[in-house]
């Protein structure tokens, strides 16, 4: 068979080989295919014909379709056939050799050839005398081709020959061997060994037969004595099976059975190497007597047995070795052992190798003065010997005229003529085989014809390469050459390259190089030519979406922009995941295909991986990726294991799961107690996420299950499967209750309590306690003691406050627990005792600090010191006191109480007023209550600064006039030295200084004038005393013409309805004002509400959302010219229908809640009677219940941004002249607290009020202790 021609570059580049022309090789008459090579040139390229060219009578040299085989072995009933035939143009003569002599059939009767073919048929009478070597030629006018030479055997039936069997003695434990050697054969038979019965004698390690045919008895028994060992041989060719006459063997019972170590009974002698051949199978065996059996074992001196191609057979005795390679040789040994040592032997093996083809010659068709190279390239070992013959002639006796020559084995003839057509013979031969190729040379001369067809088109993207295809064909072959559009040679631009194929590659091609392209070939006899017509495209474009990482669950969107060239069609974008296409299904909405978009819904770890979009059409296709990382909490740890390391010590272990993207930042442990908590899993601890492992101590009586879940940035994932339980025994408690106290609710007796054990500490199914105690005072008692199931335990009859040891002990069925030890007391009863040398040290107006000490015997405190109370009391104005002409009563008011805890001995009191009259007191509390207090102290504050002016009104007179009108600090602190009035316009820089006035204290109203026409102005007003100016005041005022609030003429009541009225007003000015509704009922408590906003000029407004049957009073709210607040109208209104009553039958009217409610008034009357009989008495003061709070005025920072910004409305809130300084503390939002205490220093605080408050009574009541204040300013000088 001819090979495919291949295209070769004409350029000398070696670029890459084009695709080839679309047209298949042609198959000839007579099965002759004509194949294109392939070989990358030089000589002994050949031709092809394609159909395409129309070539349908050609000649055809002989080819052999069948031959007779190497060696024929024929029976004397068997006639001889040696088949040959074969193909050819003319048809095929055949001829016969005998050992190398002609052999013409027709000079033989009983020899004959097959009709129409050359297949030798010789009868089987003559089979014995013309057995030989033969050889079929079969020729025609092209040449001739040989076959292969067939040896042909005659054999006569094999038959067993006559012979004298005598039985075979020996005595028990002696080896055996019985032969069998079947007549010899060409085809060697098969052997089997049987009995008289036909069954196959039973063969196993001790008894077996070889690749001899011989059975061999490693030791003999005396079960093996049988007449009846039977050889059978088996003959495949003549179908014939003959068996030896039987043998008899018998074993003699012996007493003297001794074991004796192997020996090698095969092989018999020492060998010569075995040969093996390449690709054929080696046997070698090794077998062995001896007592007991041996084993027998392999092994390869130079290297490990061949894998998968070894066997071992016939219980090891032999080895085979399949499909041998060159790689096989060497030494390979065989161990046969027993109990009483082991034999050696080594076989020695040679690989060598019949002929094997490495490159087989090919017949081709060729043109004339190309070069024809027929390759014959064998292989074996040892190295066989190569020959050529052309047409059957040996070519030593071919006459030459140099143009033919055996080049390394390979047969080269050059500058072809037509008649140099023939049929070349190779053949090698070794020892081992022969090989014997033949092949053709078929000269033919034909005219240039392209078989490519005219006017193709060809399209290509830019950038991209083409390949216009000229697929020339002739004998010689022809020369083929480009012109570009331009009628240029094409090979002129270094981006072409034409191939000997005739294509033309260009690339990359630019969007200007379209147009017609023009192939001319030919060679000495004729030529042609075609024309290509290129036509280059935009080449499409992409856009590279965005790689992601989305949590799971989320929603993912990516975006692909895909731009294509307008005359390609069809085209589209589609999108992969991994490499697998997706689509759209109606049973799934997992993804959506949206244009350029895909949408990606409910992303879970198994959708991440590699998202493609590729754009595409019928010229170029892009692609781009986009990774998809999905990322959440880890999944579940598998392989969760609890291993027991001692006693109530385990340690679990497990395999992590999947991380999904995010690394495990810890592992969590957790337990579940199935006794007292079962099906309640608990967090028991946390691990490292790189620790995969954690080791617990369990509590004894517990049943315990656990399991573990992982946790990373995105939470705690799944936990896993439960661990089996495990379980551990009761034992005596490890610990003790905790927070024991002995305490007496009463003054004689003693109250144990205790926290109870949780059911985990246990360590059994229940738990008591052993509860013990004894007195330490006046001497030590004996112990008591009870068991209890929990607290607490009374102990009655104590004296006061007597100190007891008290000993709480958990007891259960395992033993007990630790020894505990707690000193607790009896009953507490109020303090005798009361502070002495209370002494007041001021530090500022509004700060002082307090000492005392505290002395008696400590007994005298009956019960555990607690703390201190600083009792004190605001009496009113330092100027106040010149006025009065006795001591001032004690004041009905509650004091303020600041609580110190703890064994202090002062305390810094803070949030006092200024220039105020104080008295204080001290008294001592424990767990009981107030002891007695101290003796009274007294003291004053000195001066501060005063507060903010009460009021500040601002009122235009004229174009550049207002009017400011003022009035006193409502807390001067001190004696008033004047006014400080600060100003700017509204509109100017802040950078600027505010213009100042100063006025006395008796001054409170001023006009200023010359401002700015139509100005606005800001107004800073402060209070002076010696110590420097209050927070100010603020106001703004306007010089602004037109009013602020409208003018009404008339207001009325339109309609009325259930739920709504409507009010009508006509203006004495037309204005366009905006002013707010309010309205509230009259019939109960509620404040202003707004119902909306109106304006002057529509002159109606409708109020709904009223209740029907109610009446309402209404006001009109708008701003002045100072930017307050005030009513310019007010009404009342009445909606029409009736207020629903509340549904009759309720509580209220039932006799015992009227006398329930008569119960509860009288009881409140007799409290009253008695507090107002107590406090007429001068009675203890409870101070348990609330604190007041203390403000330090001095510590409050002023707002110098605003020239110190007072708030307004905090004064309104302040009700009346009589504020208490608790209430002034709280308006200002500043509370004091206590920062420290303990021991004999003093006690600083802070300023969030801790410890300080109220006495009693509620925050905001008069503080002063002579009632209200009085109205009447202090004095200024």
């Amino acid at each position: 068979m001819s090979a495919p021609r291949q295209p070769q570059p004409r350029a000398g580049s070696g670029a890459s080989r084009p695709p080839l022309p679309p047209a298949p090789a042609m198959a000839l008459p007579r099965g002759l295919g004509l194949l294109l090579l392939l070989a990358l040139g030089g000589p002994g390229a050949a031709i092809t014909i394609p159909p395409e060219y129309g070539l349908h009578e050609l000649l055809q040299p002989p080819e052999l379709t069948e031959q007779p085989p190497e060696q024929l072995v024929v029976f004397p009933s068997d006639d001889v056939v040696l088949k040959c035939a074969a193909t050819g143009n003319p048809p095929v003569q055949y001829r016969w050799t005998r050992e190398d002599q002609p052999f013409v059939p027709e000079e033989h009767p009983g020899v004959t050839v097959a009709p129409g073919a050359g297949t030798l048929v010789i009868n089987a009478s003559l089979a014995g005398r013309l057995q030989g070597r033969y050889r079929c030629f079969a020729a025609n006018a092209l040449g001739t081709a040989l076959s292969l030479e067939a040896r042909v055997i005659a054999e006569n039936t094999p038959q067993w020959p006559k012979e004298k069997v005598m039985p075979v003695e020996v005595e028990e434990g002696d080896p055996v061997v019985l032969p069998c050697d079947p007549p010899k054969s060409a085809v060697p038979p098969k052997i089997y060994w049987l009995n008289s019965r036909i069954v196959h004698i039973a063969q196993d390690a001790r008894v077996s037969m070889g690749q001899d045919g011989f059975l061999y008895f490693a030791n003999a028994l005396v079960g093996d004595s049988h007449p009846d060992y039977i050889c059978h041989a088996h003959y495949l060719g003549p179908r014939t099976i003959i068996q030896k006459e039987p043998l008899d063997l018998r074993v003699a019972p012996s007493n003297l059975v001794q074991s004796r170590r192997p020996r090698l009974v095969v092989p018999r002698d020492p060998q010569a190497p075995h040969v093996a051949l390449r690709g054929g199978t080696l046997v070698l065996e090794c077998i062995a007597e001896g007592l007991p059996t041996p084993a027998v074992r392999w092994q390869r001196l130079n290297g490990p047995l061949p894998r998968g191609r070894v066997s071992l057979e016939n219980f090891n005795k032999t080895l085979r070795l399949r499909a041998v390679e060159e790689a096989d040789d060497g030494e390979y040994e065989c161990v046969a052992e027993n109990s009483q040592g082991q034999v050696h032997h080594s076989h020695l093996v040679t690989v060598e190798a019949a002929p094997y083809w490495v490159r087989r010659p090919q017949s081709g068709v060729f043109g004339p003065g190309e070069t024809a190279r027929l390759d014959c390239q064998v292989e074996g070992k040892p190295r066989p010997r190569i020959t050529w013959c052309l047409n059957g002639v040996p070519i030593e006796e071919v006459p030459g005229d140099g143009r033919r020559a055996v080049r390394e084995g390979a047969l080269v003839l050059s500058r072809l003529e037509p008649n140099d057509t023939l049929v070349a013979q190779c053949e090698a031969h070794n020892r081992h085989g022969r090989l014997l190729a033949n092949a053709f040379v078929y000269v033919v001369e034909l005219p240039v014809k392209i078989l490519t067809p005219d006017e193709t088109p060809y399209a290509v993207v830019e950038n991209r390469t083409v390949f216009l295809h000229c697929w020339a064909f002739g004998a010689p072959a022809p020369t083929v050459e480009w012109l570009t559009p331009g009628l240029e040679p094409a090979l002129q631009d270094d981006r072409a390259f034409v191939f000997t194929n005739g294509t033309l590659r260009l690339g990359p091609a630019a969007l200007g190089d379209g147009g017609p392209f023009t192939c001319r070939a030919h060679n000495a006899h004729s030529n042609a030519s075609v024309v290509a017509h290129l036509d280059v495209k935009v080449a499409t474009r992409i856009e590279v979406p965005q790689s992601t990482t989305a949590k799971k669950g989320e929603t993912v969107t990516f975006r692909c922009v895909a731009a294509f060239d307008p005359g390609l069609a069809p085209r589209g974008l589609e999108w992969r995941r991994d490499g697998r296409l997706l689509r759209e299904t109606a049973d799934s909405d997992k993804y959506s295909l949206t244009g350029d978009t895909l949408t990606v819904a409910g992303v879970d770890y198994a959708d991440q991986g590699t998202f493609s979009c590729r754009a595409w059409t019928l010229l170029d296709a892009v692609e781009a990726e986009a990774q998809l990382r999905v990322v959440g909490r880890p999944g579940p740890v598998r392989e969760l294991q609890v291993l027991e390391v001692g006693e109530r010590q385990v340690r679990l272990t497990w395999t992590p799961g999947d991380e999904h993207n995010s690394p495990v930042e810890k592992f969590v442990v957790e337990e579940e107690e199935g006794i007292f908590a079962p099906g309640r899993f608990v967090e028991r601890l946390t691990v490292p996420g790189e620790q995969p492992w954690a080791p617990l101590t369990l509590s004894p009586y517990g049943r315990y299950r656990f399991r573990v879940l992982a946790a990373n940035a995105y939470g705690r994932g799944e936990p896993s499967a439960p661990s089996a339980p495990i379980s551990t025994p009761p034992a005596a408690p490890e610990r003790n209750p905790g927070g024991v106290k002995g305490e007496g609710n009463e003054t004689n007796n003693l109250v144990i309590t205790w926290q109870p054990l949780a059911p985990g500490e246990w360590n059994a199914a229940e738990v008591r306690y052993r509860v013990q105690w004894r007195a330490l005072e006046p001497a030590l008692g004996r112990w008591r003691e009870e068991t209890v199931g929990g607290p607490p335990v009374v102990v009655g009859g104590t004296p006061t406050f007597s100190p007891y040891e008290i000993r709480v002990q958990a007891v259960n069925d395992a033993g007990k627990g630790p020894e505990p030890l707690i000193v607790g007391y009896s009953g507490e009863d109020l303090p005798l005792v009361y502070p002495e040398n209370v002494g007041v040290e001021i530090l500022n107006s509004t700060s002082v600090r307090v000492r005392w000490s505290l002395a008696g015997p400590p007994r005298d405190l009956r019960g555990h010191l607690r703390g201190f109370r600083v009792l004190y009391w605001r009496e009113g104005w330092v100027g106040e006191r010149a006025r009065r002409q006795a001591p001032p009563a004690p004041p009905a008011g509650h004091p303020g109480v600041l609580t110190v805890p703890g064994e202090a001995s002062g305390v810094l009191l803070g949030g006092l007023r200024p220039w105020s009259r104080y008295r204080l007191q001290v008294v001592v509390f424990n767990g009981r209550g107030d002891g007695p207090p101290s003796d009274e102290i007294r003291f004053d504050t000195p001066e501060g600064v005063p507060g903010p002016p009460e009021e500040l009104h601002v009122e235009r007179v004229g174009e550049t006039t207002l009017a400011l009108e003022w009035k006193r600090p409502r807390h001067p602190n001190g004696v008033l030295t004047g006014f400080l009035l600060q100003y700017r316009q509204v509109n100017q820089t802040e950078w600027g200084l505010p213009d100042e006035i100063s006025f006395p204290a008796g001054t409170l109203n001023t006009t200023l004038g010359r401002l700015a026409p139509r100005g606005r102005y800001r107004f800073a007003l402060h209070a002076l005393t010696r110590l420097g100016p209050g927070p100010a005041l603020l106001r703004q005022g306007s010089l602004l013409p037109e009013p602020v609030l409208p003018v009404l003429g008339s207001v009325v009541v339109g309609e009325v309805g259930e739920d709504f009225t409507v009010l009508h007003w006509t203006l004495a000015h037309q204005a366009n004002i905006e002013f707010e509704v309010q309205y509230m009922s009259k019939t109960t408590e509620e404040p202003w509400r707004t119902s909306g906003r109106a304006n002057s000029s529509l002159g109606l407004y409708r109020l709904g959302d009223l209740r029907p049957g109610t009446s309402y009073r209404v006001q009109f709210v708008g701003r002045n010219h100072s930017g307050e607040r005030v009513a310019f109208w007010e009404s009342e209104v009445q909606t029409n229908g009736t207020l629903v009553p509340s549904p009759a039958g309720g509580f209220a009217t039932e006799g015992w809640f009227i006398g329930f409610v008569s119960a509860v008034v009288l009881l409140l009357l007799l409290l009253l009677i008695l507090c107002f009989i107590k406090r007429s008495k001068g009675g203890k003061y409870s101070v348990k219940d609330k604190e007041d709070t203390q403000v330090d005025s001095e510590a409050r920072p002023m707002k110098d941004e605003t020239f110190g910004e007072y708030s307004d409305g905090e004064e309104k809130a302040s009700g009346s002249s009589g504020r208490s300084l608790a209430a002034t503390g709280a308006a200002l939002g500043s509370d004091d607290s206590l920062a420290g205490y303990g021991g004999s220093a003093d006690v600083q605080f802070n300023e969030d009020g801790s410890f300080i408050g109220q006495y009693s009574g509620a925050r905001g009541t008069a503080a002063g202790s002579s009632g209200p204040e009085p109205s009447a300013a202090p004095p200024l000088d």
